[in-house]
């Protein structure tokens, strides 16, 4: 375990080609089992509404339909629960947004409509916060946001706020069908991903050579962590997945078959433990949710100013940009892609407004805008995005002119990008180093916890444990910020970046020791003065 932190030959990750992600499309159409699985969710629901005579109000089956996003890659075991608890935070939006749509109305004081915007900005808040805490990823907060507009603005013109709810509950049902009828087919599909990818970047690691400081071996472990979890949460840590994972995890480590754990490491740390970590000023998910809050509150209230006529669109746009906490370049690009979707897209609303389809002509389109969104929502931003502003209008009233419809929108969701990408830059714009300082210091105060408690006692207790996965949870959250922060500003990070690559060594170092430990001592005192000696000079 070498104290040296090789950062001359690791230097920062340089900035990504905003042309080559704006166009980019890797991995499109790998998704299709969980489009088909989004379309199904929408569709099912809808045509029994439809038979059931709601005609139009059917198309509000798809507010509750995007509940199946969020159980994708999730094992089945667990997944049932994260559908039903995102299909709760949805109906929750709907219902509260269509309540007080119901009492505004369309002839509301700005005061009023400023409140209705006020409240997205809190649903905002909550999501995008939770969202960042707890590291949900694709696709984000985003929905608890847009059906929560798509609800009030729909209960102003005159839908009751029950019915909203009502189809909103279908489609969650619908969620949960399309959501866990896989299981009858290939239970274990989710288990066997996330081992294999785990393996694979493993074995891409040690193909290489690359020493332990090298960002190979931070995928890695990133990797194992998450594969071990996903084994915790099929109850799967003793099976033949959970051998093939134990077998690369000794090999990443340089560890011997003599060396096997009968216990396997913990999963991610709690909702709780993440929650309460990330309720920090410099945290990622803090600093996400304030450039999110102060700009979707300019935008909302500005909208309501110059008589736009749907503020939680400029909202909607707000949080697409800033909803995960991107960085800088990341950021700009999502506003384009929402600026060029939201275009585009209005451009084919208005093609099938002009056509005039009936309801069960509806239902067919929004079954291939639901595929669409799910298909390239990883891929390509800009592509969902095209599909989710026709899906989001065809749900909702045109009273107005198709020109005013088409330029509102159009607007709207320029003033919301315009800002968001602003705030990038106005709102706390050091957070970059802030969080980058705060998430290293954290991350070595996990680390010097372990040492004293593996100092005196097995690093294979319950304890120890918890310990180490802490400190690779931590590492995790350092390595988001570092990068971000090359991204942001490159020359601060350049000197900045030989003290994460001093953290990445000692973090790896530390976790490697513990593996291979003796399960029935303490970690050797020399290992521990050398480790301890090695975090005091983290910068």
């Amino acid at each position: 375990m070498s104290s040296d932190d090789g950062s001359a030959h690791h230097p920062p990750p340089p900035r990504p080609s905003l042309r080559a992600l704006f166009f980019g499309v890797s991995g499109f159409g790998t998704r299709w089992p969980a489009a088909v699985r989004a379309a199904a969710a929408f569709a099912l629901p809808a045509v029994v509404l439809l038979i059931g005579g709601l005609g139009h109000n059917a198309l509000f089956a798809a507010l509750g339909s995007f509940a199946v996003l969020y159980g994708e890659n999730r094992p089945f075991r667990i997944r049932w629960r994260v559908i039903g608890i995102a299909s709760a935070a949805l109906l929750a939006s709907v219902a509260v947004m269509g309540s007080l749509g119901h009492l505004a109305d369309l002839d509301a004081s700005a005061a009023v409509r400023s409140g209705l915007v006020m409240a997205s900005v809190v649903i905002a808040g909550v999501a995008v916060f939770v969202g960042n805490a707890l590291r949900i990823g694709p696709p984000g907060p985003l929905f608890f946001v847009l059906t929560g507009g798509i609800s009030a603005t729909v209960t102003q013109h005159g839908v009751n706020p029950w019915v909203v709810v009502g189809c909103t509950a279908a489609g969650t049902v619908g969620s949960m069908v399309a959501g866990m009828a896989p299981a009858l087919v290939h239970r274990s599909r989710p288990e066997e991903s996330s081992v294999s990818a785990a393996v694979a970047a493993i074995d891409d690691y040690l193909a290489t050579d690359a020493p332990p400081e090298s960002a190979l071996r931070q995928g890695a472990s990133g990797q194992l962590l998450h594969a071990w979890s996903v084994l915790h949460d099929a109850a799967q840590t003793d099976g033949a997945l959970a051998r093939r994972l134990r077998q690369s995890h000794h090999r990443l480590h340089g560890a011997t078959d003599d060396e096997t754990l009968s216990t396997a490491p913990l999963p991610r740390p709690s909702v709780g433990q993440r929650l309460r970590a990330a309720a920090h000023p410099n945290s990622h998910a803090t600093v996400a949710t304030v450039r999110v809050v102060v700009a979707a509150t300019v935008v909302g209230l500005v909208s309501v100013a110059v008589g736009l006529s749907r503020p939680d669109w400029a909202i909607a746009a707000v949080v697409l940009v800033l909803q995960l906490g991107p960085d800088r370049i990341r950021g700009v690009l999502r506003g384009a892609h929402r600026l060029a979707g939201t275009v585009v897209g209005v451009g084919l609303f208005a093609v099938v407004h002009l056509l005039e389809p009936g309801s069960v002509a509806l239902v067919a389109i929004l079954t291939v805008l639901t595929f669409t969104i799910e298909i390239s929502v990883v891929s390509n931003y800009g592509l969902a995005v095209l599909a989710i502003t026709p899906l989001a209008l065809l749900m909702s009233p045109t009273t107005a002119g198709l020109a005013v419809i088409a330029g509102d929108r159009i607007i709207e969701t320029a003033l919301g990008v315009a800002v968001a990408v602003a705030a990038l830059w106005v709102v706390s714009p050091g957070a970059h180093r802030r969080t980058t300082r705060w998430s290293r210091s954290a991350a070595v105060g996990n680390m010097r916890r372990l040492l004293d408690d593996v100092a005196v006692t097995s690093p294979h207790t319950d304890a120890a444990r918890a310990g180490r996965r802490d400190v690779q949870w931590a590492l995790m959250e350092a390595e988001l910020a570092a990068t971000e922060s090359a991204v942001d500003e490159p020359r601060w990070a350049h000197t900045d970046w030989p003290s994460h690559v001093h953290l990445r060594h000692l973090g790896h170092d530390l976790l490697a020791a513990c593996w291979t430990a003796p399960r029935d001592r303490p970690l050797g005192a020399d290992v521990v003065s050398d480790l301890r000696a090695r975090a005091a000079k983290v910068g």
